[in-house]
């Protein structure tokens, strides 16, 4: 098992915004449609997702983070509108990217906020986007050990991050999942908690206009 990373995040900016690139380009304050309480450093409008991949270098990694994606803004939202989902939990974002279920999780209460990425890039991001926000979180490459509730959202285009959440579901922790239910993705096991219409920020997630909350149950 990897070593636990673990870098605190507060009010305080540890790494400035100004120093967050993705694709060569600085990144923009943006205020989310769906959740107005938040601001992320996302990248602009004028992107071009599939050309500025292709220009990335070998083992680069695509900066997601960089992206709100739909999924996890509608997790976002659901913390927000039920608070009492992470209220004085301790809680996991898994494949956190620019932390904005973290965030919420914050916002709404919870005990402790975990935003876990591999991508060192969105640790760093996750950092400053909290600090953005007035929230404290940590920010770690896998996940801790303790925790009551695991947030995900928009993971399981890798079939079998699937399998692996499943394993996570227990009697005393609940796993939340946002996803944009596309039609390759696999089935779920799940309880509906909410469905919304969302566009991911900015908006390279086309045909998708739509996302779902789901509870995994083993």
């Amino acid at each position: 098992m990897r070593a636990l990373v673990a870098e605190a995040a507060g009010a305080r900016e540890d790494a400035s915004a100004s120093e967050l690139r993705a694709f060569g380009r600085r990144l923009v304050l943006r205020r989310l449609p769906l959740c107005s309480e938040i601001r992320l450093w996302l990248l602009g409008d004028d992107i071009d997702l599939e050309a500025d991949c292709d220009s990335l270098q070998d083992q680069q990694l695509p900066p997601y983070w960089a992206f709100c994606w739909g999924s996890g803004q509608a997790l976002a939202r659901f913390l927000l509108d039920h608070p009492g989902q992470v209220r004085s939990r301790r809680v996991v974002d898994f494949g956190a990217g620019c932390a904005v279920a973290a965030i919420a999780a914050a916002l709404a209460g919870a005990r402790s906020v975990w935003a876990v990425d591999s991508d060192p890039a969105a640790r760093r991001a996750a950092r400053v986007n909290a600090a953005t926000n007035g929230v404290e979180i940590e920010v770690a490459n896998c996940l801790p050990s303790d925790w009551d509730v695991l947030l995900a959202s928009d993971v399981l285009y890798e079939p079998a991050n699937r399998d692996r959440l499943l394993d996570l579901c227990a009697p005393d922790r609940r796993v939340i999942v946002g996803d944009p239910e596309r039609p390759t993705a696999p089935q779920l096991n799940a309880e509906l908690l909410a469905r919304m219409d969302v566009r991911t920020l900015p908006d390279v997630d086309s045909p998708v206009r739509s996302a779902a909350v789901f509870l995994l149950v083993r």
